[in-house]
C-alpha cells in the first residue's frame, strides 16, 4: 500500500479531527527526521499512522482489546486512552499492511514512551505532542529542544507529562517512568 492510498484510509477511519492532528504530526516528523538523518520513509509511515487505533472509541478500547488478546495492565484499564497505541499496532498490521517491527513500536510507545526508544520512535512521539496545533504551557521550548536534541527533549516531554498527570490525579504508565529513569542515568554518565 501506498503511503497515498494509506492517507486515504487513514481520512475515512478516524474522525477529521484526529485525520487532521495525524497529517500535522506526519508533517512535523518528517522535518525532525531530516534533522536527525531519520529514515523519511519509516518516519512518514509511523507518524501518520501513529493514532490509526482511534479508530475504536476510548469507551470501547478496553472491550475492543480484551476481545483480540490484547493484554490490558491495571494503567491501561483505568486509562483506556493509552490503549489506541496497542490497537493501533494492529490496525498497522492487518489493514495497513506494515509489519516492520520499528514502525510498530514507534506507533506501540508514542502514548507513553519507554526504553531503549530509537531515533523514529522518538521522533514520532515528540512530533505528536509539539505539532503546531498543540498549544499548553512549555509547548514552544518543547519544540526547540525537539530540533536540537531527542534525549534532552523526551525528558522535557517526560517532565511535563509527568507534572500534567500529577496535578490532574491521573496515573503514570511504568513505560514512561522506564523511559525517563534510562533516559536520567544516560545524562548523568556522561
Amino acid at each position: 500500500m501506498t503511503l497515498n492510498e494509506m492517507k486515504k484510509l487513514l481520512e475515512a477511519s478516524i474522525p477529521g479531527k484526529r485525520f487532521r492532528h495525524s497529517v500535522a504530526v506526519y508533517e512535523t516528523a518528517l522535518k525532525m527526521a531530516e534533522c536527525f538523518e531519520c529514515d523519511k520513509e519509516k518516519v512518514a509511515i509511523a507518524a501518520l499512522l501513529h493514532d490509526c487505533g482511534r479508530e475504536v472509541p476510548t469507551k470501547e478500547s478496553v472491550a475492543w482489546a480484551q476481545a483480540h488478546d490484547f493484554p490490558v495492565d491495571e494503567i491501561e484499564a483505568n486509562q483506556p486512552i493509552l490503549l489506541h497505541s496497542k490497537i493501533g499496532t494492529y490496525f498497522a498490521k492487518e489493514k495497513y499492511g506494515i509489519d516492520d517491527i520499528e514502525i510498530l513500536d514507534a506507533i506501540r510507545y508514542h502514548t507513553t514512551g519507554t526504553d531503549n526508544m530509537t531515533d523514529l520512535a522518538k521522533i514520532v512521539f515528540l512530533a505528536d505532542i509539539i505539532e503546531p496545533n498543540r498549544d499548553y504551557p512549555g509547548v514552544d521550548d518543547l519544540r526547540k529542544a525537539s530540533f536540537k536534541n531527542l534525549d534532552k527533549a523526551m525528558l522535557m516531554a517526560y517532565s511535563n507529562t509527568t507534572t500534567y498527570l500529577f496535578e490532574e490525579g491521573l496515573l503514570v504508565h511504568p513505560n514512561c517512568i522506564k523511559g525517563y529513569n534510562e533516559l536520567v542515568l544516560k545524562a548523568k554518565k556522561k
